[in-house]
């Protein structure tokens, strides 16, 4: 049935309902297109509905605001911004201090939970169906509806924004604007007006032919490499340092401001930091291998493993140690020698000569999910927040130089690594999980690997390797 599921274009079927229904079902769509592991499903999406402009609704602001409206000295009452969900007015305070003043769409009030209840039921259908795939449609799905209910109320986006600017003041480097509590609720939000340029202009400005470095100098007087570059490694300090990360760092919600200050707004969508903060080390340093030319296939296959698929990597550790066994070493030793195989095929070569990490993993090394992998509820939004950071370093360097991005992404990520190792942040933790999960795990896991793929069975049942 399952694969006679697959044969069916059950995708296409999907899109075109998401499409009709609009709303929330466009915002699963964006979500898809910029997951790396995802982005196949919504290949046949028009353009103009993946990156839809969001016409502006009819809001009274004066009534949304109520009595607070007489903390305010003007309001601009023509939206500036706006996304799927909410619009952005400017406005002062009597303090004279600018402030945006975000207000939920009306719309989105009305329908939101029963959009979201709908989008769940599809996607538990779906998810019956997929099951081989690395992928749960359910998990993102239900992944999707949390961050959504979280990112719709303002309330949660202050307590959000505070803990991202306590984190970052402490570190005295990225600016979060401060939020003002008593003038906001469920559905109003204000905060301090940051200025710069963002970097969504700076990069739409750089597709028609400008140099990205001269727009953010002429608009900042700042150096957007080095803002780029503190940037990206306090995205990734996040992951290990902080509790909670931003998960939506487009280049809409990013600011570039003189003195080479970068500024973070809107913290709608955040997910908690990874669990496994070993794993996110060791991917990490594959990746530092990858960028120096130091590929190896099986280190990279395990350190995905571990990162993507949590509880999996933590019953196989439990399992192996039953066993005196060391699975690590014996999935290593099978990616590498089925590696071995394929180094003369030309789109390896284009991949590791490009850089593409991820697509070297979900199409060549686990093509097919031959691993049986299937990513964690946790890990959903972090490896969602990496591809879009990791594009968008891709895309601005591919537009400027074709070698820019590389070197950003390899100073970024090595000394990121390097401190990490030092701070001792590669440290294994002990896996929390029963012995009788364990092997529960374990032995779906390798129903799947049988039916992904034979000849990894055999390896593994025989434990051990051409």
């Amino acid at each position: 049935m399952a694969r006679l599921f697959e044969s069916y274009n059950w995708q296409s079927v999907l899109l075109e309902e998401c499409e009709r229904l609009g709303g929330v079902y466009i915002k699963f769509i964006q979500m898809l297109a910029v997951h790396e592991t995802t982005k196949h499903l919504v290949e046949g999406a028009r353009a103009d509905l993946v990156y839809e402009h969001v016409p502006f609704e009819a809001i009274d602001v004066n009534q949304e605001l109520g009595r607070s409206v007489q903390e305010f000295a003007w309001i601009d009452y023509q939206p500036f911004a706006g996304g799927s969900y909410g619009q952005v007015y400017r406005g002062q305070l009597r303090t004279g201090q600018d402030v945006v003043v975000k207000i939920l769409r009306p719309s989105v009030r009305k329908t939101l939970r029963q959009d979201l209840r709908i989008l769940n039921s599809i996607a538990r259908i779906t998810s019956w169906f997929t099951r081989r795939a690395i992928v749960d449609p359910l998990a993102i799905a239900q992944e999707f509806s949390r961050t959504t209910i979280a990112e719709t109320n303002y309330r949660r986006e202050v307590q959000n924004a505070e803990w991202q600017r306590s984190f970052f003041e402490r570190r005295n480097t990225l600016v979060i604007p401060r939020s003002y509590v008593q003038l906001s609720s469920d559905h109003i939000l204000v905060q301090d007006y940051v200025g710069g340029i963002s970097l969504a202009e700076a990069m739409l400005r750089q597709s028609n032919g400008e140099q990205i470095d001269r727009i953010v100098f002429d608009a900042t007087g700042s150096n957007v490499w080095s803002q780029l570059e503190e940037l990206g490694e306090e995205f990734l300090d996040s992951m290990l340092y902080a509790d909670y990360n931003m998960a939506d760092p487009h280049p809409g919600n990013i600011r570039l401001l003189p003195n080479d200050k970068v500024a973070l707004i809107d913290f709608g969508m955040v997910s908690r930091a990874p669990s496994n903060k070993a794993a996110v080390v060791n991917v990490m340093g594959e990746y530092v291998k990858i960028y120096e030319d130091r590929f190896d296939a099986g280190s990279f296959a395990t350190s995905m493993l571990a990162f993507f698929d949590v509880e999996l990597h933590d019953a196989l550790q439990i399992v192996a140690r039953e066993f005196a066994d060391n699975y690590i070493g014996s999935l290593e030793g099978f990616i590498d020698n089925y590696f071995k195989n394929l180094t003369n095929d030309g789109q390896i070569k284009h991949y590791l000569t490009e850089r593409r990490v991820s697509r070297l993993f979900d199409q060549v090394i686990n093509s097919g999910n031959k691993l049986g992998i299937r990513i964690s509820k946790e890990n959903v939004m972090q490896q969602r927040s990496m591809s879009m950071f990791a594009s968008m370093i891709r895309a601005i360097g591919e537009a400027h130089d074709g070698q820019v991005n590389f070197a950003l992404m390899h100073g970024i990520t090595s000394r990121v690594y390097r401190q990490a190792l030092r701070d001792g942040v590669d440290q294994p933790r002990q896996p929390e999980m029963t012995d009788e999960r364990a092997f529960e795990v374990a032995a779906n896991w390798l129903t799947t690997i049988a039916e992904n793929d034979r000849h990894m069975y055999g390896f593994i049942t025989k434990g051990g390797f051409a």
